[in-house]
Order: C-alpha cells, then sequence, then structure tokens
C-alpha cells in the first residue's frame, strides 16, 4: 500500500504551486518596503495528537514566509490545547496575546467572555467550509476559521478480522456488533478486541456514545450542560461494560498517547481515535488499516466534531491584523487544505480541497482518508462551555472515576452535573 507521507512528498510542489493561485494567494498582503521590517506575528499552536504536527506546521509556516516578505510568523508550539489555551488566557490578561493561535473551536465562550478575539465574517464566506465545521455561530458573527477538524472515528486492523473470519473491510456497525466482533477477535486471535483512551480528553472521546444513546452533553448557548442525561449515563454504562461486563477492553484508565501504539504493535484489534492521527497510524502500522464511522446504539451512526480553529486576537494595530487575517486566509486555502489533510488525517476543511489534483489522487490510493469527511453530515458540536477547562476536568473525572472502579455511574454523572452547575450559575445572564 503507498504511504500517504511519500504521495505528499511528490505532491509538494504542485499543491505550493496552486498556493500561490488560490483564494488566498490572490489576496493583497502586506509587502515590506524597501529596507523595512515585515511585520511579525506570533503564532500559538498545539501539538498534542500524533504524528509530527510541529515538523509540517513549521513547514508550512516557512513556505507562507517565503511568499509573503511583508509577514514573518513566528510559531510557538504550546502544548495539547488545554495547555494552549491556558497560556493564551494568561498572556490576553496581561495584556500580551499572541497575534494569533490554534484553539480548541470550543474554547468561544471564554474569549468572548474575555472580549479577547475580533469575528471573522470576512474570512468565514458562503461554501468555502463544511457547515458543520462552523456552528454554533455566536452572537451572530463567526469567532473563529475552521483548519484542524476532525470526528471521532473507529481504527480497526483488517488482517486481524481477516483472521477471525471477519469482513476485513466493513468495521462494526453497532455497539452490539462491536461487542461480538471483539470477542470473536479475542477468541480466535488472543489479541485484545478494544481499546478507548480515557485520559486527557476523554469528554471528546465518550461524546459520540452519547450523542447516538440520545442526548449531546451541552445545548448551544455555552451555560447548559445534559451530563447526568439518561443517554449519558446508557453511554456511561455500555463504556464500562466493555471492560467489566463483556471483558473485551482492558480494566482502568488507558493513555490516550499508548492506544495509537498499542494499535500500531497489534495488541489491540480497535481503537476510537482522533481521525487527525490517521497519517501517524497508517504510517507506523504494519498491517492494512481500516477505518469506520463510529459503532451506533440507537438509529443511525453519529459522532462530534473535534480539533481547533484559528482565532485572531483584539488590540492588535490595524496592519498587523491585516497580516493575521491574510496568514489566515493563506492557511485554509484549498491547498494548504489539502496539504495538511494528507499529512495529518485531518478533516479537509473546505471541499474544494477535495477538488485539488493531488488530493484526488491521494484519495484514489487512500479512500480511508474520506470517512471523516463523509462523517460531517452525522456530526454534532463538540461540547463547549464558559470555564471550559473547568468543565472538562469535572466531567473527564466522573468517567474516570467510573472506568477505574471509584464510583458508579448514577453517582458519578449526578455529581458531575451538580459540579458543572455551581461553575455556569454566573454565566446564566451572560451575552452572548
Amino acid at each position: 500500500m503507498l504511504r500517504p507521507w511519500a504521495l505528499c512528498a511528490s505532491a509538494w510542489v504542485g499543491l505550493m504551486a496552486l498556493a500561490g493561485c488560490g483564494a488566498a494567494g490572490a489576496a493583497a498582503h502586506p509587502k515590506a518596503a524597501p529596507g523595512s521590517q515585515p511585520i511579525t506575528l506570533t503564532y500559538d499552536y498545539p501539538v498534542g495528537v500524533s504524528g509530527p504536527l510541529a515538523q509540517i506546521m513549521n513547514g508550512m509556516v516557512a513556505r507562507f514566509n517565503q511568499t509573503h516578505p511583508g509577514i514573518h510568523v513566528d510559531p510557538v508550539f504550546s502544548g495539547n490545547y488545554p495547555e494552549t489555551l491556558a497560556k493564551v488566557e494568561t498572556a490576553i490578561q496581561s495584556g500580551t496575546p499572541p497575534a494569533v493561535a490554534v484553539l480548541n473551536h470550543t474554547a468561544v465562550f471564554d474569549l468572548l467572555h474575555l472580549n479577547a478575539v475580533v469575528p471573522l465574517d470576512g474570512l468565514v464566506r458562503a461554501g468555502d467550509f463544511y457547515p458543520a465545521l462552523l456552528e454554533p455561530k455566536v452572537g451572530g458573527h463567526y469567532w473563529s476559521v475552521p483548519f484542524q477538524r476532525s470526528t471521532v472515528v473507529l481504527y480497526y486492523n483488517e488482517a486481524l478480522f481477516q483472521k477471525a473470519g471477519l469482513n476485513p473491510h466493513q468495521g462494526p456497525a453497532t455497539w452490539q456488533q462491536l461487542v461480538q466482533d471483539a470477542k470473536t477477535i479475542e477468541a480466535k486471535t488472543g489479541v485484545t478486541g478494544i481499546e478507548i483512551p480515557s485520559d486527557g480528553t476523554v469528554y471528546w472521546e465518550f461524546q459520540p456514545f452519547a450523542i447516538e444513546a440520545g442526548q449531546n452533553l451541552a445545548s448551544n448557548n455555552g451555560r447548559t450542560v445534559y451530563f447526568n442525561a439518561p443517554a449519558a449515563k446508557r453511554a456511561l454504562q455500555f463504556w464500562m461494560d466493555l471492560s467489566h461486563r463483556y471483558h473485551v477492553e482492558p480494566p482502568g484508565i488507558l493513555p490516550w498517547n499508548t492506544v495509537p501504539d498499542d494499535f500500531e504493535q497489534g495488541k489491540t484489534a480497535m481503537i476510537v481515535h482522533s481521525s487527525g492521527s490517521l497519517a501517524a497510524i497508517v504510517k507506523n502500522s504494519p498491517f492494512p488499516v481500516g477505518v469506520a464511522f463510529m459503532p451506533h446504539g440507537v438509529g443511525s451512526a453519529r459522532t462530534n466534531m473535534g480539533g481547533g480553529d484559528f482565532y485572531i486576537f483584539r488590540g492588535l494595530s490595524p496592519a498587523t491584523t491585516a497580516a493575521a487575517m491574510t496568514f489566515v486566509r493563506w492557511m485554509t486555502a484549498p491547498a494548504q487544505a489539502a496539504y495538511w489533510s494528507m499529512h495529518t488525517g485531518y478533516v479537509p476543511v473546505t471541499p474544494r480541497a477535495l477538488q485539488q489534483p493531488a488530493m484526488q489522487r491521494f484519495l484514489r490510493q487512500h479512500p480511508e482518508f474520506m470517512v471523516a469527511p463523509d462523517q460531517l453530515q452525522y456530526a454534532e458540536p463538540e461540547l463547549s462551555t464558559y470555564q471550559l477547562n473547568q468543565i472538562y476536568d469535572i466531567f473527564d473525572s466522573a468517567v474516570q472515576s467510573v472506568l477505574d472502579g471509584q464510583k458508579n455511574v448514577n453517582a458519578a454523572l449526578d455529581q458531575a452535573q451538580q459540579q458543572a452547575e455551581s461553575v455556569l450559575a454566573p454565566y446564566q445572564r451572560s451575552q452572548p
């Protein structure tokens, strides 16, 4: 099987030539006058998922700097999403925000509460991005531009499926099939059936199960959560049952970073993980990798959105703001969106990226990279509230307390609901 990084390397020259001809390349951008210094943009970027994202990002920023002599972007790699958000919020409060940052799409309520970002409606034109990546629109504006967006998907080892007598070209479609396939694989190959990471962004891996059980974890107003809804309790019970009842998943807390390692080393037949990990998983796996929609519990397949958007911060000079907008427009143009998707597995945020010749050739060789874009029609918004990191900690701790046997489902989620309502109470009359 042709590996994605090999094809991407061969496509680099063509893609970067296209970058200069697309909508972003055609836009006016600041040019340095003779003897003047370029406008410098500090750019905070989160490195928190599998894959050599820092190296890929450095290459893209270098290309931007080369083709935009009036602007110089300095990337700062700031850790994972929560760490980057905390760093940026500290900088905002000290009056020294970056010019631009990639943060969770879900950070919008906290950033608006801090009056920290500018609306970017002019960068989000009709038809430029998949509609699912833009929701929710807050206060009548778009405050960010989609960049590295992802869905939760199911990865499976096609070789182990075939060895166990299962269809190697089709993952399980329902929760019941997931359990049955995992049992069959364990019985016939001795390999663990499935692993789901349960540290880091626990809420995110859990959210598709809750949606599929009938209820998302929050509304779109930033103030209301449904942590102890019956659907959430059914979903968490199923997750716990995978290890405690069906014995197809290892018990306890499974680290985000080691779950892909276990999969690549053949220690588990299936994992739940980000589509943003796809390129690295395919690269590191010595077997054909299958990618499937999340198995569903009730009705049809569902998932949730994830990943980061570009934000531009208040307090910049007009020239710096214009330079930041030029950078964001260039980074999210079809050529760059295609390049980023092929190298990482993130969703190509604009449908026009799929029309790039290099992307079309790539997808003919690697149809698994279309699973996440195809899944967008079934995707719901990611959990987003005020006091985002605190709310995430409350919910993640509740799920972990169940998985490691400290609490039962009802007690853990009822307590999480009460704690979250207490944190969000001051924001019930907030705007937007």
